[in-house]
């Protein structure tokens, strides 16, 4: 289990304290918590709170210091109004959703090497004003799809080499960045063909979209065409999806007269 203490806010002594039953979730499963807020030093009407998805975008060229941009891309409400008597506490219990478009860390429990965090922050709102406390850090784990394409990939002889989040939403998706995963084609038939692959996810209940960008000079929210190809598979269960990544692959390279 994991305890984060938030900051006190809005000069009223509330003191907001979060606590998530599992810190490793994935895309479409449940985030289970509890928040406890206490320690007014008056009687305070609270308006409502909220549970919020973040993901902060780290910048490479600012040092590892730097503090990165956090984009807020998910809220759900996990109570409303109350009233908070000096000196109680007032526990809330959530289960919230982890939204299917959460980008992933970690496959089989490995984090990736990118420049991103995420992690989920509780909003309270208080006498019309609405504070943000600090973000918990989430390791989300790859869905099957996820780790169908990686696996085929890894067959057909790419390596993976990074991960990071680009702002700007893609076709299909809600969110207001893409993540795309990097490979490299380091020997098998594509080798020599296509130097790097970028492939990004639109992840949905049911289907996923998958694209792929081949050398593509252009951003993803205007490639060239001819350096991209999409196609869907299922969600959950995929199934070996080699012979389905290398026809894309084949048709993908014959566009671009690679």
């Amino acid at each position: 289990m994991v305890f984060s203490k938030l900051k006190a806010i809005l000069g009223s002594g509330i003191q907001v304290d979060t606590l998530l039953h599992e810190k490793h979730v994935v895309p479409g499963g449940v985030l289970k918590g509890e928040v406890r807020i206490s320690g007014a030093e008056v009687d305070a009407a609270v308006e409502g709170v909220e549970i919020e998805f973040t993901a902060l975008v780290e910048d490479d060229s600012k040092g590892e210091d730097a503090a990165g941009v956090v984009h807020d891309y998910f809220k759900a409400e996990i109570s409303g109004k109350f009233d908070l008597a000096k000196g109680t506490a007032h526990p809330i219990a959530f289960e919230v959703q982890v939204p299917w478009e959460t980008p992933f860390n970690y496959v089989e429990q490995r984090p990736l090497v990118g420049g991103m965090k995420l992690g989920v922050s509780t909003h309270l709102a208080l006498d019309q004003a609405l504070d943000k406390g600090d973000l918990d850090w989430l390791t989300v784990e790859a869905l099957p799809v996820h780790k169908a394409v990686w696996e085929a990939l890894e067959a057909l002889g790419f390596a993976f080499q990074e991960t990071d989040l680009e702002l700007g939403t893609i076709q299909g998706a809600t969110t207001p960045f893409y993540q795309e995963v990097e490979f490299w084609a380091t020997e098998g038939e594509f080798h020599g063909r296509v130097k790097e692959l970028e492939v990004t996810f639109v992840v949905g209940e049911a289907n996923t979209d998958v694209v792929f960008a081949a050398d593509n000079s252009a951003e993803l929210l205007a490639p060239d065409l001819n350096s991209t190809i999409r196609f869907s598979l299922p969600t959950a269960e995929p199934g070996d999806v080699t012979e389905t990544v290398k026809a894309q692959l084949t048709q993908l390279l014959a566009q671009k007269g690679a």
